[in-house]
Order: structure tokens, then sequence, then C-alpha cells
């Protein structure tokens, strides 16, 4: 079987999972933006896990409210509303032998549920550090060579501390140390408020550090929201658009963020989703955006 799963966290441990229920002989990482637009030729011998739902594939698994399964709708695998696709998979296969995974998938809800503390924000460590480590490379190729190295790894010890001491993990860990402070240097020259949401625009950046997602709250700690363009590394036409809610504010959003991107053909959770726009309309995309969670925000 061949396996499809996205390329974060969730996505490198639902392979280390079904690798070792399911006859696995290649992985394919990939973003949700490339399945929704149709451009795999999945088939019946196809996986898929922490992705949209394709009706070609032979068994799907995914935990995202905006994949949610229409009624009726018949597959093979699981959805179901849990922290992880990575955790849909475990209760899903109920078998004993995935038992030693078990205290590492509980670090894989946190992380993709967005429960991170502020300070692993700021200096990443343990299973948010390795987190990092998995998109840093400008060539595709390289980055999806290394999250194999790291599946295999996590198959035959899941300690994160053992493979944080691999050489190529280390590596890559000092440096996404090393390139947080100039990701925060960035992000601070290329973010403005606009009314109770944090704009960064870094379409224009070439060779982006690497940073992460919640490092945004501590730098504006007045946002209820943030919204980011990012340049998309595949396709130079396209740019990613993220929206997620500051987890650490005395306000918690209530505004659907899944929702208003399954409008723009992308999808995600209540507190956070993203999409892939086309490079000329991101802007716009992204101002209305904005506009619609400050009006639902009470914000002028």
């Amino acid at each position: 079987m061949r396996l499809w799963v996205h390329t974060d966290l969730d996505g490198v441990f639902c392979a280390v999972l079904l690798s070792e229920i399911e006859e696995v002989d290649e992985i394919r990482f990939v973003d949700p933006g490339t399945v929704q637009a149709g451009k795999i030729p999945f088939n019946k011998y196809d996986i898929i896990a922490d992705l949209p739902f394709d009706r070609r594939c032979g068994m799907w698994f995914d935990h995202h409210e905006s994949s949610r399964p229409s009624e009726g709708r018949k597959f093979n695998g699981a959805w179901g509303a849990k922290p992880s696709a990575a955790r849909v998979i475990y209760d899903w296969a109920e078998n004993p032998y995935l038992d030693k995974f078990a205290a590492a998938l509980e670090e894989v809800d946190k992380i993709d549920s967005g429960l991170v503390p502020i300070e692993q924000a700021r200096e990443p460590t343990g299973w948010f550090l390795l987190s990092n480590t998995l998109e840093m490379s400008p060539d595709k190729k390289v980055d999806d060579e290394y999250r194999v190295h790291v599946i295999e790894l996590l198959r035959k010890n899941p300690d994160v501390n053992a493979a944080l001491k691999d050489e190529k993990v280390s590596v890559r860990a000092g440096l996404v140390k090393e390139e947080l402070a100039h990701f925060a240097k960035l992000m601070k020259e290329n973010t403005r408020m606009i009314g109770k949401v944090a704009y960064s625009d870094l379409r224009k950046l070439e060779g982006l550090p690497r940073g992460n997602n919640y490092l945004i709250y501590s730098l504006f700690p007045e946002a209820v929201t943030s919204v980011r363009l990012m340049p998309e590394r595949e396709q130079k036409d396209m740019v990613k658009l993220s929206v997620g809610h500051n987890i650490y504010g005395k306000k918690k959003s209530e505004f659907d963020v899944g929702a208003a991107m399954r409008k723009i053909g992308g999808g995600g959770h209540k507190p956070v989703g993203g999409a892939g726009v086309k490079l000329d309309e991101a802007e716009k995309i992204a101002m209305g955006i904005i506009k619609e969670i400050n009006e639902f925000e009470g914000s002028k």
C-alpha cells in the first residue's frame, strides 16, 4: 500500500502507527490543498491520513472538522473528532502492539490540538522541538527523506529524547533554535494589528527561517487571532493562508476558523485552519477574513 500523510508531526505519527499494522510500501507527504485540488491520482491501494477525503482511496483516516463525513458516506478507515488523526488510527486499530506508542501519542495530541505552552513557543524542547524540524529545507525532497528517517526512528524507539540525539535530528534541532530569533525579528517587522487581528504578510520574503505558529502571540499578546500569508514552496503562483486564535489570551474567540477556510477551499478546526490561495487574490482574501473576524468580535 502507498500511504499519503500531511507533512506535520501528526502526519508523521500517523505513518508510524500505520506502518506497524498495515503493509505500507511507500510513504508520500503532501499538503491538504493539493489533495483538495484533485491533483493526485489516488487508487484503491492508497491510504490517506491526516488529509482530506478522496473517494478513490482504499482507506482514509482524519480528525479535522472540515473533513467530517457526510451522513451515509461509506469508506474504509475512520474519522473522529479527536485531538489528532494519529489518535483516530490508534483508537480504530485497538491493537495491543501499538501500546508502546501511547505516551508519545499523548504529546502528539497536545501539539496538534494547539496545547503548546508559551515557553515552548519561545524555546522549543522535546516533542515540540522535534515537530519543528520536519519542514526546514527549501527542497521538499530533502524534507521528505528526513521525515521518513524520523518515522523509522520512532518505530524503533518512541522516546523523543533518543530521537533528538540522532545526528540528523540533532543538527536540525540546533538550526531550529538558531533561526527562531531571526524568525521573531521578521514577524515583528512584517506584522501589524488590524483591529483584534495580528496580520503577517511574509509573501515577499525568501529563505524564511524556521519558526512556529505560537510565537506571534508572545510578540503581539493583544491579538485575539492571527492571519498569516506565506509563500507556497511548490507552487509559486499560490500562497499559504494560515489563521489561528490566540490560545494564551484572556479572551478566547468563538469565531469558526475551519468553516471560514472551507469557504475558500481550505479546512481545519474551529480555532485554527488554512488554505492555499492564488497569489494575485491573497491579500484581498486575507483582508476579507480579517474583516469578518473583527466584525464577529465587535471591533471597528
